[in-house]
This record gives structure tokens, C-alpha cells and sequence, in this order.
């Protein structure tokens, strides 16, 4: 099996920022030219598809589109299984940078599996890989401790009360309605007084911020793999205003929508 160095990747690294234990890079996959036998990175990093795709197999086969991340720990084995023409943005990081922040690479994958936010991380290292001046470097270590502040809320994963992660699942799997409190009472059992005290320690944001994020998650992957209309995008996950869909795209993802699709 082949174990790819720092920076090193199966396609074609067009752009790479170093700075302290991390790397950010941009890089390119052809369809008819992608290395398919197994291998594995020697450093964990996050991987988020913006254009094109791949089907891809660690202990199982899965597929990898347009607006999804994923997490690689270190030494962990998978395989192309097929590749369209394709671009990733990579985030790297090394066993200085985990032990210095005090986190393990496990802990940063569960956060990138189960938080929208490592999408929208993904997205402002682009655009600062693509801006490449001075502060580019300094930016990107920003942008990724700003990430890691949701560790927190996971480092004690163990603890989290049932209540709380069954509240997690009615929330994804009610994307794109707008659940109340109420509602999240009645599902679990909890007074509405305890899921208001408890909510930001978990999801880091109020209940109307993370559903924001669930619905511009989605729109993630509809904007890059539909020919729907910004508009038609907006109305389908659930956004009933073209405004308030373009401000909350651009808060979370630094685009603006239009500018995602162009990529």
C-alpha cells in the first residue's frame, strides 16, 4: 500500500499554503488518469469535493459529491473506485498540530462527520488559498482554530444526555422545515426550559442558526450537481426568501451563491 507524504495526493496539487503543522492545498483529479489501488496519508486531513466527484471505499464503498467533506485519519486506508473530472480542497494536519491544541484526530473527525460547519471551513480556505497574499497563511490557522472551537462541545462525547442526540436527529432529519421548541419537547420528553439551557453548549448556536446551516449545507450539493435556478435552490431548502438565502449563504460559506456555482 502506498503511504503518501505531507502535500502529496492521488490528483494534481495546483495551489498548497504551510503554516505550523497544517496544510491547505487545492487539487485536481482526471476521470481517465486517477490512481485506484489502495493507499493512506501520513498525516489526517479533510477533504471537500467542488466540482466533480468520486466513488471511494474504506471498510465500505461510498460516494463523494460536490459540497461533501470528508475526514482521513492518519495511516487510514481507502481506495478510488472511480473519479470524474474533479477538484478538492485539502486540509492537512499534523500530529504537532493535534497535540498541540490538545485534540486527537478522532475527535476533529467526528466533529467534520457530524457538524455542517467543516463544509463552510472548507469553503473559506478556498477562498483564501485563492486570494494568496500575506495574510492568507495566518487567515487559514484562523479560520481552523475558530473550527476547532466545537471541539469542546465533543471532547466529552460520552456525557452528551440520550435527549440531546435524539434532538440532533429530528433536527437533520427536518432539514428543511423549521422544528420549534416545542416540538423538540414533545420528541423527547424535555421541558423546553432544559433543551434552551443545554442547546448552545452542544451545537455551539442557537436552534434557528443551526437550522440555517443544515439548509445552506444542503443547498451545497444542489447548487453544484442540479440545473435548478438560485432561486428554485433557495425555495427547496426552505429559505421563502431569495435575501435572506444570499446573506445567510455568504455569512456561513464566505460566497455568495452565485459565486459558489461559478467555481
Amino acid at each position: 500500500m502506498q503511504v503518501l507524504e505531507k502535500g502529496e495526493y492521488v490528483g494534481v496539487v495546483r495551489k498548497e499554503i504551510r503554516d505550523e503543522g497544517m496544510l491547505a492545498s487545492v487539487s485536481s483529479y482526471d476521470q481517465h488518469e486517477f490512481f485506484d489501488a489502495w493507499h493512506c496519508h501520513v498525516n489526517a486531513h479533510v477533504s471537500f469535493v467542488l466540482q466533480g466527484g468520486c466513488s471511494e471505499k474504506k471498510k465500505e464503498s461510498y460516494e463523494r459529491l460536490p459540497g461533501k467533506a470528508t475526514f482521513y485519519m492518519a495511516g487510514e486506508p481507502h481506495q478510488i473506485l472511480n473519479m470524474y473530472n474533479s477538484t478538492h480542497i485539502n486540509l492537512e494536519m499534523d500530529d504537532a498540530f493535534f497535540r498541540q491544541y490538545g485534540l486527537s484526530d478522532d475527535l476533529f473527525g467526528a466533529i467534520v462527520t457530524r457538524t455542517p460547519d467543516a463544509k463552510f471551513l472548507m469553503l473559506k480556505v478556498h477562498k483564501e488559498i485563492v486570494a494568496d497574499d500575506g495574510f492568507t497563511s495566518p487567515s487559514i490557522h484562523m479560520l481552523l482554530l475558530h473550527f476547532l472551537q466545537l471541539a469542546e462541545s465533543w471532547k466529552d462525547a460520552g456525557k452528551i444526555p440520550a435527549w440531546l442526540k435524539i434532538i440532533y436527529e429530528v433536527l437533520n432529519d427536518r432539514w428543511n422545515e423549521t422544528p420549534s421548541l416545542h416540538d423538540l419537547s414533545l420528541a423527547t420528553g424535555i421541558h423546553p426550559v432544559t433543551i434552551s439551557h443545554y442547546f448552545p453548549r452542544f451545537f455551539s448556536c442557537t436552534l434557528g442558526a443551526y437550522m440555517r446551516k443544515l439548509k445552506v449545507e444542503k443547498a451545497l450539493h444542489l447548487i453544484k450537481s442540479s440545473d435548478a435556478s438560485l432561486t428554485d435552490v433557495a425555495y427547496e431548502c426552505g429559505f421563502f426568501d431569495q435575501s435572506h438565502f444570499i446573506r445567510t449563504f455568504k455569512q456561513l460559506t464566505g460566497y455568495l451563491p452565485a459565486q459558489y456555482k461559478r467555481i
